[in-house]
């Protein structure tokens, strides 16, 4: 019972918490203690603000709240309780008034939040808070019991805009006070440096636009149009967004309009004797992001199922972009098997062009030649009736298997594809094999199909003036219908007049070769859920404690890498890499030294070298460079890994050699790692200055789960 209380308590206090962060935007509960501080400065305004926040978290949780809604309902119900709080004078009218705030907020998250998310796809954000605070400043208003506080002006600090400024993030909590605004300000510096851009960003904007426009405020008018501005720059830039020049210039846009609708509110509901509260500030974060997240070019810049700090996101996208390709960019294995030159690219000489921008096309050349002897026949090409490979995972849509090759030199454009086999990909869009020999398309309709499976032999039907494959991605299933971005996944590249290299995902050029590189099961890990290892580390040769690693699946159905002090990391292990990205913020040097020498691993034999520029520098175990990648976003916020491998016959492990630098203070590290076939990672060594971890694992295990018997296995 004890326990059961104790862990309630530790989630309510840590939303609660969150709540208060909330309602600047900051996604952490560390920074809602030094704000939840800051609204007792008052102390009845803090104790009201309290107890109306534990209303609407326990309103929440009766209305079936999960964990990611229950904060947002305390931050409705904490500005709800502030809001009465300072408006009237302390009393028990006033308690009774905001507990009734705090519960109707909680309910109103709920209810409206799942309405809103059904219907647009959109967070529910503070509006459940306008909406409950204009009918509790009606109500109010006819309330005898109820006496407003009388006006104080706010002291000045330095007497110009930047007072003016402050008093918009002070705003935030009531208090449009520039010392407040100040201490605001500080808590958001620490936790992000980017916000403060943002935050200036959407203050310049809106008091631009308005001075364009001749607003004229009137007493604290501004301060609300100001502070409706900033939020939106905050939402639309950074809780939501990737940091770009995109993105950046959305939230002025969003800053702009924000203050616009609270200029236009204000006077509309002024007749009311009501307030628009931060009502501007959700329908133009609304706007803006309704727009930006269905629009195909901007929504790979947006998360709105992951807010976060800004310089995580960028993180987050860096390493995707390394790990998975470009947002919206679909991986393709290669149709073939053996070394092929890449004639023709995107954006293409000859056909690729317009809506068929997005194409390969690939031969075989030898000495500089497509074929031998005189190339008059079609059997003088190289890769005339080669196999010709599926590239991915999916199921065969359309087949065409009639269309008559082309003598060398002439062209088909009544059937410019010629024999082809469309491919529907998971995640719905077409795969297109094109110029396939006569009668060799070995599929049908119907089939399912996985990368290297035979489609057919390479011919050359169609619009095509000598043999050659031609690949894309196409946005329906008939051929020839607009093509969209993708990538090559998992291949060795060699450009010309260069040494062959390992790209994860690749867009190559002309004259590029390619060959495939995903043979091979060199995997440090084997995801199987609560599978693990357990390991013993040593700290300069000085046995330092125990520590595992294993296995588990997260609630969004990821596989999640997590450590026995409560490190977690999402990994994915496909045919082509085995990579871990999206590291939590839970302090655990050895995952991230395990981090270090395995998170990016080619699962190829055949790779012995890669490059990954997008390592995450809080990796590194020296605290120097942990801080400079805080500090210093985004400059430092990387090291730059060279990783070499190569077979032990003795141990029959895969040895893995890297070093890590972070380029801007030159600190760096060197990690060793023993991959064993069918176990993992068995030993890691990592040299950092003065300090020489080891890591031996000692025992593979698996965790007891229903119908799952745990079992330990010791490794000698």
């Amino acid at each position: 019972m004890l326990l059961i209380l104790r862990n309630h308590l530790q989630h309510l206090i840590k939303e609660i918490t969150l709540g208060y962060a909330w309602i600047s935007l900051l996604p952490s509960w560390k920074s809602g203690f030094p704000l939840a501080l800051l609204t007792f400065i008052d102390p009845s305004v803090g104790a009201v603000g309290l107890l109306t926040a534990v209303c609407a978290w326990y309103a929440g949780q009766s209305a079936g709240a999960d964990a990611g809604e229950r904060p947002v309902c305390v931050f409705n119900g904490l500005l709800s309780g502030l809001f009465v709080a300072h408006v009237w004078v302390f009393g028990t009218s006033v308690m009774a008034l905001a507990l009734l705030g705090g519960v109707l907020s909680g309910w109103l998250t709920v209810v409206l939040g799942r309405l809103a998310w059904s219907l647009v796809r959109l967070p529910i954000l503070s509006l459940p808070f306008a909406l409950g605070a204009m009918l509790t400043m009606a109500a109010g208003s006819s309330l005898s019991s109820l006496h407003f506080k009388p006006y104080v002006a706010p002291p000045e600090l330095w007497g110009n805009w930047v007072d003016s400024f402050l008093s918009a993030l002070g705003t935030f909590y009531f208090m449009p006070n520039p010392f407040v605004g100040l201490l605001v300000l500080l808590v958001m510096l620490l936790a992000s440096r980017y916000y403060l851009l943002l935050t200036l960003l959407g203050y310049a904007a809106s008091a631009a636009w308005l001075n364009l426009l001749g607003a004229a405020p009137e007493h604290l008018a501004s301060t609300a149009w100001d502070s409706n501005a900033i939020l939106a720059a905050l939402l639309v830039g950074g809780l939501f967004a990737t940091p770009s020049l995109l993105t950046a210039s959305l939230a002025v846009l969003a800053a702009v309009l924000a203050a616009w609708l609270a200029l236009a509110l204000g006077r509309i509901l002024e007749v009311a004797h009501l307030v628009a509260f931060s009502a501007p500030f959700v329908l133009a974060a609304w706007l803006v992001l309704y727009a930006a997240v269905r629009n195909t070019r901007m929504a790979s810049s947006f998360n709105l199922l992951l807010p976060d700090f800004p310089e995580r996101s960028y993180v987050r996208a860096q390493v995707s972009r390394l790990r998975v390709g470009a947002p919206g960019s679909v991986p393709l294995g290669l149709p073939f098997m053996g070394i092929w030159t890449v004639s023709q690219g995107f954006s293409g000489t000859y056909t690729h062009r317009g809506p068929w921008r997005h194409a390969l096309d690939f031969m075989v050349i030898k000495a500089g030649k497509s074929f031998a002897n005189k190339g008059s026949q079609l059997d003088d090409f190289y890769c005339y009736n080669l196999p010709v490979l599926s590239p991915a995972y999916g199921q065969v849509w359309r087949v065409v298997n009639d269309v008559p090759d082309n003598p060398p030199g002439s062209v088909n454009v009544a059937d410019n594809w010629g024999n082809c086999v469309v491919i529907k990909l998971y995640e719905g869009r077409f795969a297109l094999v094109a110029h396939l020999k006569p009668g060799s398309v070995v599929v049908t309709a119907g089939v399912w199909v996985k990368p290297g499976d035979l489609l057919g032999t390479c011919g050359n039907s169609g619009r095509s003036p000598q043999p050659h494959i031609h690949m894309h991605v196409q946005t329906s299933d008939e051929p020839g219908s607009p093509t969209t971005a993708f990538h090559l996944s998992g291949v060795m590249l060699t450009k010309p007049g260069q040494a062959a290299h390992y790209e994860l995902s690749v867009v190559p050029q002309p004259s590029d070769s390619v060959v495939s590189a995903l043979e091979g099961h060199a995997r440090p890990f084997y995801l199987l859920a609560g599978r693990g290892l357990r390991y013993t580390v040593a700290i300069n040769e000085q046995i330092s404690t125990d520590w595992s690693l294993h296995c588990e699946v997260d609630d969004k159905g990821r596989l999640v890498l997590v450590s026995n002090l409560g490190g977690r990391c999402v990994v994915e292990s496909t045919w082509a890499v085995f990579s871990c990205f999206e590291r939590n913020d839970v302090p655990d040097p050895y995952l991230d030294i395990w981090l270090l020498a395995c998170a990016y691993t080619p699962a190829s034999i055949h790779v012995d070298r890669w490059e990954d520029p997008c390592t995450p520098a809080i990796w590194l175990p020296q605290r120097s460079a942990r801080w400079l990648a805080k500090l210093l976003w985004p400059w430092a916020t990387f090291a730059t890994s060279s990783q070499h491998r190569g077979w032990d016959e003795q141990s029959q492990c895969w040895s893995q050699e890297g070093q890590h630098r972070q380029q801007l203070s030159g600190i760096t590290v060197q990690t060793q790692a023993r991959i064993v076939p069918q176990l993992g990672c068995s030993f890691i060594t990592a040299q950092a200055k003065q300090q020489h971890f080891t890591m031996q694992a000692t025992c593979s295990f698996q965790r007891a789960d229903i119908g799952v018997p745990g079992w330990e296995f010791a490794l000698r």
